[in-house]
């Protein structure tokens, strides 16, 4: 599994003089803007870098082959520090400048999901992870018509949890999870391998956390709950540094448990350099096509590594393919029109991504399902995830 190893200011701070150097041009023509919102601060400020420095990859190489309709592509990135308020300001302003699509925002996905159907603007890329941002009422309802989602479904890496935890929890269940709509997504596909099962979780409990800033939230009353109750297995569906804490909390107890997460506890090290050697055993899923890289995901992470001097990570891939495929859009549509490029992402099918082969339909606004994922473990004496056979 590869892994993005930076500490957010040095990390924040390389980021900003590569997007100050000049963009490619094509030609004499204006410049297609395409803007972006992602926290490059914050508890998910890795998640925020590495999704930027993905789009700047796919800008790059597009823009090298002659760009879009002979013009270059520009992008125009900007922090929303985890901020609904600063997101909706940039997303408006992004809107005045002339973007013809919007990617992001990891942290703020509903704001610009919302945004989205106002404008009548497409808005791709990472997107709160999809799940219940762009599917409100669940996998099966009717999605967000603006946005198209690549990024790591929650609904897929909580149903592909919620089974395995099934066969392997017989004790039962704990959930603790963010009470957004990536938290509650997660949620939301545990839930469904249960109902499926006609069993229930055993605790489910919601917990605020600070994303602006990452300080960890107290997690003691939870663990106590866990631990009267006999529930060895938990999924702490949180942020890489409350995970950690909560695995530092339980092991100072000596009560030992089976820990589960998401789709960022393995994304990158964060979650795996703060808990150490507590982290041995968590269980998590990650992309197949990651796990198993084509030789152009193979190539993509090559370059990667060596323009930012760190490892690529899935939110950076998942962002060059929507940027790729953006490109592909207008291309088909001769048009920058928004109701142009909506039309073609949904009739979007087999566009070959270096995460896979990624299609849409106007019902399926979300490119990962938990048929492309493969549960994982973490090996602390290898410092890796390693592949659960089954």
């Amino acid at each position: 599994m590869k892994t993005l190893i930076a500490g957010g200011a040095v990390a924040t701070l390389a980021l900003l003089a590569y997007a100050a150097s000049p963009p490619a041009r094509a030609g004499d023509k204006p410049p297609i803007l395409v803007g972006m919102i992602a926290g490059t601060t914050g508890a998910y400020g890795t998640t925020g870098i590495a999704t930027v420095r993905g789009a700047q990859l796919a800008v790059e190489k597009i823009n090298a082959a002659g760009g879009v309709l002979g013009r270059p592509l520009k992008l125009d990135w900007h922090n929303d520090d985890a901020s609904a308020t600063l997101s909706g300001q940039l997303y408006a302003k992004l809107i005045s400048n002339g973007a013809v699509a919007i990617a992001g925002s990891p942290d703020t996905g509903p704001v610009t999901a919302q945004l989205a159907m106002r404008y009548k603007i497409p808005t791709i890329g990472v997107v709160d992870d999809g799940g219940l941002t762009v599917n409100p009422n669940g996998p099966t309802g009717q999605p967000n018509p603006w946005v198209f989602d690549f990024g790591l479904n929650t609904f897929a890496w909580g149903e592909k949890i919620g089974a395995y935890a099934l066969k392997h929890c017989p004790g039962g269940l704990a959930v603790l999870h963010d009470p957004t709509t990536y938290g509650d997504g997660g949620d939301f596909g545990i839930k469904l391998a249960y109902d499926q099962a006609g069993q229930k979780i055993k605790i489910d409990d919601s917990i605020t956390e600070n994303w602006s800033t990452g300080a960890t939230t107290g997690l003691m009353p939870q663990i106590n709950q866990i631990k009267a109750a006999g529930i060895t297995c938990v999924d702490v569906w949180l942020t890489p540094q409350d995970q950690a804490a909560f695995a530092q909390d339980v092991h100072s107890l000596g009560y030992p448990v089976t820990m589960f997460g998401n789709d960022e506890t393995n994304a990158d090290n964060t979650y795996s350099g703060l808990a150490g050697n507590l982290a041995d055993g968590t269980i998590s899923a990650v992309l197949t096509s990651s796990l198993h890289p084509s030789p152009e995901m193979q190539a993509f992470r090559e370059e990667y590594e060596k323009k930012f001097n760190a490892e690529s990570t899935p939110f950076a891939e998942t962002s060059y393919d929507s940027i790729m495929m953006l490109a592909d859009v207008i291309t088909r549509a001769n048009s920058t029109q928004p109701e142009n490029l909506q039309k073609q992402f949904n009739e979007t099918r087999n566009f070959k991504g270096i995460t896979g082969d990624l299609s849409f339909s106007p019902g399926n606004h979300i490119t990962i399902s938990p048929a492309q994922l493969t549960l994982v473990k973490y090996d602390a004496s290898k410092k890796q995830w390693v592949e659960i056979e089954e």
